[in-house]
């Protein structure tokens, strides 16, 4: 999206060259830095490279940008001012008594998310935010209605064939700039509360894993 729409460089270059690896970049440095926070003495210094990071993604994708996703925005402003008030103090040397008192913090960030490999902990809260793991929702509804028809598909509709088609993730991009939460009591939730709005309607609820390439009807 971002050599693309914002670059302007065509796909074939993109494919070509395999340029979409570029975009490793942010999240690979972004881990770095966040690592070296740990340990390193030059603290202040490294809370200002990861400020001009954030700066950098809302330069990509806020409104003078790609305009995409704005709750991402104020999530990377709210980053910055964390990083600000942090580390205009002087930094606290790290020692045993601190991180004990932080254990429950370890527990959640490194410890917790081992069990998003066994379907009990969420995909957002175990570092999968941007990894396109998890399932798609596909609506499928066979009667015409009005209020759904700027939501429907007009290409690729794989899923939903001889009925119109709503592909989530868009459609909630679309209404709410926010992506929806890939799991799959969420889903379950949605598709109760869609047929029972439409009960007279023909509608299912696909999903669709794009790393195992399966649908499951819900």
């Amino acid at each position: 999206m971002v050599l693309t729409n914002f670059l302007g460089l065509p796909m074939v270059s993109i494919l070509k060259y395999k340029l979409f690896f570029v975009g490793l970049i942010i999240p690979f440095v972004e881990i770095l830095l966040a690592i070296l926070l740990f340990f390193s003495k030059s603290k202040r210094k490294i809370s200002y490279l990861l400020m001009l990071i954030h700066l950098g993604i809302l330069v990509l994708i806020g409104p003078f940008g790609l305009g995409y996703n704005s709750v991402v925005w104020f999530w990377n402003l709210a980053m910055i001012f964390i990083l600000m008030i942090i580390y205009v103090q002087p930094i606290e040397v790290v020692n045993r008594n601190m991180l004990v008192s932080q254990l429950y913090w370890f527990l959640l960030w490194f410890v917790m998310p081992v069990f998003s490999f066994f379907g009990s902990w969420y995909q957002y809260f175990s570092f999968n935010l941007y990894s396109g793991k998890g399932d798609q929702m596909y609506i499928c509804i066979s009667g015409h209605q009005k209020e759904l028809s700027p939501y429907f598909e007009t290409k690729g509709n794989f899923h939903c064939k001889g009925t119109d088609c709503i592909n989530l993730q868009n459609w909630a991009m679309k209404e709410i700039k926010s992506s929806p939460i890939p799991e799959i009591e969420i889903y379950k939730k949605i598709g109760a509360y869609l047929k029972h709005k439409y009960p007279n309607n023909q509608l299912k609820i696909i999903l669709y894993n794009a790393q195992t390439q399966k649908s499951v009807e819900l």
